[in-house]
């Protein structure tokens, strides 16, 4: 079959109007210096449901503790968090994630334990531990080598509790835990200067964000 120039432009057109493309829309950001973490279950929520649970620490013992989730019932629920390092720091994944703790007040950071869990100890806590940069459009905590984090109730020294840990990438999430993403939530400063705080991208309300009009 022998087509003539002309109809050989006019498939071409028909075809590209048949089957348009989009691109993906994300929900707008703002800027802080200051945010806090909020969970946001991707998939297997549990009973009752974590979604919208705040990142905080239990303590353990003297300047350690785990991460865990607490409900957010209120604007300072949760700990506050900042970026520290220099650009350069961020740029190549350097910085670290840090909270303060004590009075006066000291930093603690997020750390990345050998089994996996995550703990907020006294010091500066894990490099490679921070917000996710560019290409990733979504302001969430990542880590460097891992591909995401979920969350398992456990049995803790002191009762109950919903503990994080990181996942390696290709691995199956544990049954009866549920995966999420630690998104940043813009937070009121803290009032303590932090030298080397950096200004982080984060959501005014990670509760009120529409995923169904958003990618994830």
């Amino acid at each position: 079959m022998f087509f003539t120039l002309a109809t050989a432009i006019a498939i071409l057109g028909a075809t590209s109007q048949a089957a348009p493309t989009s691109s993906p829309i994300f929900p707008p950001r703002s800027s802080a210096a200051d945010f806090r973490l909020v969970a946001n279950v991707t998939a297997n929520d549990l009973t009752p449901s974590i979604n919208d649970y705040v990142l905080t620490s239990y303590h353990t013992g003297a300047g350690q503790a785990f991460a865990v989730l607490v409900p957010n019932t209120s604007a300072t629920s949760g700990r506050t968090f900042y970026t520290n390092g220099t650009a350069e720091d961020i740029r190549y994944r350097r910085s670290n994630i840090l909270t303060d703790g004590g009075s006066p007040p000291f930093p603690f950071g997020v750390v990345i334990n050998g089994d996996e869990s995550v703990s907020i100890n006294a010091g500066t806590g894990t490099a490679g531990v921070n917000l996710a940069l560019f290409p990733d459009p979504i302001s969430k905590l990542s880590a460097v080598g891992k591909a995401g984090f979920y969350a398992c109730e456990k049995t803790l020294p002191a009762g109950p509790a919903v503990q994080i840990f990181t996942k390696a990438f290709e691995e199956t999430t544990p049954v009866g835990c549920a995966d999420v993403s630690l998104l940043a939530q813009c937070a009121e400063s803290t009032g303590v200067e932090h030298p080397f705080a950096a200004v982080s991208g984060c959501y005014a309300d990670v509760a009120g964000i529409d995923w169904s009009i958003y990618s994830a």
